[in-house]
C-alpha cells in the first residue's frame, strides 16, 4: 500500500499544472477545512471528559485556585487538536475545479483510496509551493488564537460551532469572501463533460473511467502488493518512481 501512494504522489505532481495562486484565495480555503475538521473531531470528544483550567495561585485556604471544564472547551484542548489538523494538511493538494476553474483543495486519499472528487479538478501547483499547507495552517491559527479559543470556551455546552467557520474565516480574518465559496456550478461534473474536456486537453487519468464513474486509480508503473514488505524498515526507492523521473 504504501509503494501504490508513493507511485500516486508522484503522478499526481506530473499530471499537476503550473499556476499563480492567490494566496488570500488559499488562506480561506485552508481557514475553512481547518473547522470543518475541528467541528468533525469536536463533536466525537467524549462529552465527560474535563480538563483542569485556573492560573495554579493558591486560596486563603491554601486550595489551588482551578475549575474543571469539558475538555472540547478548553484553549489548551483547542491548541492540540488544530496542531493535529494542520499536520493533515499534508494529506491535501491544490486543485482547479474543471468545471470554472475555481481553486479548491482536496484530500488525496480517503477510506475507500483516492478521493473519487479528483474526476472533477486539475491538480495545480504554483510559485508558493515551499510554504505548505500545514504553514497556511499554522499561521492561520497564530495570528487568530485568542479569538478562536475564546469562541470555543464561551460557546454553549452542545453546540460545536458551526458557525465558527464564518467568524473566523470571513468576519474576523477576513480571508474569505463569498466568491471563494464552492457552488453547484464548480463542482459538477459528467462524463459528458470530461469526454469534451479529453478532446481538449487529452484524457486525465483522474478524469471519469473507472468502474460506476469513479476516477482510474491504475497509473503508469502501478504494482501489485504482492512480495511488497509493508513494514516500518529502511524505504527504498522503487524502480518504478526512478523510471518515472
Amino acid at each position: 500500500m504504501k509503494l501504490k501512494i508513493v507511485i500516486l504522489t508522484f503522478a499526481v505532481f506530473l499530471e499537476a499544472v503550473t499556476a499563480k495562486i492567490d494566496p488570500q484565495n488559499l488562506r480561506c480555503l485552508v481557514c475553512r477545512t481547518t473547522f470543518q475538521e475541528l467541528n468533525h473531531v469536536i463533536k466525537n470528544v467524549e462529552r465527560w471528559k474535563k480538563v483542569d483550567v485556573g492560573n495554579f495561585r493558591m486560596d486563603a485556604s491554601g486550595n489551588t485556585m482551578q475549575q474543571k471544564v469539558p475538555a472540547h472547551r478548553s484553549a489548551v484542548y483547542i491548541s492540540e487538536v488544530i496542531d493535529g489538523i494542520c499536520k493533515k494538511m499534508d494529506d491535501y493538494v491544490r486543485v482547479y475545479y474543471k468545471a470554472t476553474g475555481k481553486l479548491a483543495i482536496m484530500q488525496l486519499m480517503t477510506e475507500g483510496g483516492m478521493n473519487p472528487d479528483f474526476s472533477k479538478a486539475k491538480f495545480v501547483t504554483d510559485d508558493d509551493l515551499n510554504k505548505s499547507l500545514e504553514y497556511y495552517c499554522e499561521r492561520m491559527f497564530e495570528d487568530n488564537e485568542e479569538e478562536i479559543t475564546d469562541l470555543y470556551k464561551n460557546r454553549p455546552e452542545d453546540d460545536v460551532m458551526p458557525d465558527a467557520e464564518r467568524e473566523i474565516c470571513f468576519d474576523h480574518a477576513k480571508y474569505c469572501e463569498e466568491w471563494m465559496l464552492p457552488t453547484e456550478e464548480d463542482t459538477t461534473w459528467t462524463p459528458e463533460m470530461e469526454a469534451e474536456y479529453v478532446k481538449v486537453h487529452g484524457p486525465d487519468p483522474y478524469g471519469f473511467g473507472g468502474p460506476a464513474g469513479l476516477p482510474q486509480q491504475t497509473f503508469a508503473g502501478d504494482v501489485s502488493d504482492e512480495g511488497y514488505d509493508d513494514t516500518d524498515g529502511e524505504d527504498t526507492e522503487p524502480s518504478e518512481v526512478k523510471d518515472e523521473l
